[in-house]
């Protein structure tokens, strides 16, 4: 749902790699089925087309991307930051040329889609490499998450540099149906991890046990994933505030989690009921998920992102729980976990086809329990696609 919760996922993949040496683990993950191809080099060159004629349209000599998922989009490298400078320079005019260490350069060549390579020597100012190759008094596209020192030392060294990020959202804003694929392949695999972590669930298990299970039903399902596990009171906080509490009888389970397919990202919560549920429990997730569906009959290309807001946040708050309902109704989904466009008040930008959002209403009563329904979708010109395969009905988990 939110960006802690991304991290999360994103933080899980060490511990499902390594759950990967365990051979029950492992034989489970062989059996699953194959992931689709990834996108092939034509795409990337299609992009780097397309990013150079927006950068050009902008004024710009070249655009300059640091790892982020822009770089996974624009090169298809995916790498950390870190202190040692690594850039895509695609210059408007020219080659699509990575700026990397030396001792890099091997291992950066075997995925990444580019022209050229230069490299610099630990000793050496990766600043000047840079320089060199894009002479002086140019004008420099950054792409937006870069840091705020590596944009300086740029400016200094290679002319007047400015904000891409409007490039890069307006591109990556609409999904392929190639794109979309990854997204629900992942979805699908999110949708099983969950069910199969609800089956092994115990009395007396706590948060952190089943995040646990959840991250080996990742791994079952041959991806690497994870999230957040709340039951009860706990549940209540949108942004997440596990403890250690015991699983008992007639708790809300509230599960949000994800994996990648190539890159591509889900993001999926069920809430069910371990037991039998309150009285005050079907009736919430019963105005939760109607609102969802709302959302989800809302969403189609030409209406905004805040109409489609609009249209779930009515059912809650006709039924009185408005106040409980305290964030966007969605986000969009794709190499980041959250990215344009956003499903929330004031974002009067008209939807259009190739948008993949999620539809995520939720009510939060303290001290009580939370509900949140979240599913990914695809806006189309009428009936959005499903992303995701959405649950109708508060389902109840048996001790």
């Amino acid at each position: 749902m939110e960006v802690t919760r991304r991290n999360l996922v994103l933080g899980a993949g060490a511990a499902a790699a390594a759950a990967l040496f365990r051979p029950e683990l492992a034989r489970a993950a062989a059996g699953t089925p194959p992931l689709p191809p990834p996108l092939g080099p034509d795409v990337f060159r299609d992009r780097q087309s397309r990013l150079r004629a927006a950068a050009k349209a902008k004024g710009f000599d070249a655009i300059f991307v640091t790892p982020s998922a822009n770089l996974t989009y624009s090169a298809n490298l995916s790498i950390f930051r870190s202190e040692r400078l690594t850039a895509l320079l695609l210059l408007t005019g020219g080659p699509a040329i990575l700026v990397t260490p030396s001792f890099e350069e091997a291992n950066h060549r075997r995925s990444a889609v580019i022209d050229e390579v230069k490299t610099w020597k630990e000793d050496e100012d990766p600043m000047s490499v840079v320089a060199s190759v894009l002479g002086p008094q140019k004008t420099i596209g950054v792409e937006g998450s870069t840091a705020y020192s590596t944009v300086s030392a740029l400016g200094a060294r290679a002319g007047r540099v400015d904000d891409a990020t409007g490039i890069f959202d307006e591109m990556r804003r609409i999904k392929s149906d190639q794109e979309q694929s990854l997204i629900q392949e992942a979805g699908r695999r999110t949708v099983a991890a969950i069910r199969a972590t609800h089956k092994r669930m115990r009395a007396g298990m706590t948060e952190g046990d089943v995040e646990r299970i959840l991250e080996e039903e990742f791994v079952r399902q041959g991806v690497r994933g994870g999230g957040l596990v709340q039951f009860g009171p706990s549940s209540a906080f949108p942004h997440g505030a596990p403890a250690e509490r015991r699983l008992a009888k007639g708790d809300p389970v509230l599960i949000d989690c994800g994996c990648r397919v190539h890159g591509y990202t889900s993001d999926v919560t069920r809430t069910v009921s371990f037991g039998p549920p309150s009285d005050e429990l079907r009736k919430v997730y019963d105005i939760v998920d109607r609102a969802q569906n709302a959302g989800i009959q809302a969403l189609k290309a030409g209406v905004s992102g805040e109409d489609v807001d609009h249209a779930a946040r009515k059912v809650i708050e006709d039924a009185g729980y408005g106040q409980f309902f305290s964030h966007r109704l969605g986000h969009g989904l794709g190499l980041d976990g959250h990215e344009a466009p956003y499903l929330v008040h004031g974002n009067k930008t008209p939807l259009v086809v190739g948008n993949t959002e999620t539809i995520e209403p939720g009510i939060y009563m303290p001290d009580k329990f939370g509900v949140r329904i979240e599913d990914d979708y695809s806006v189309r010109k009428e009936t959005p696609g499903s992303l995701s395969e959405r649950t109708s009905e508060l389902e109840i988990v048996y001790p």
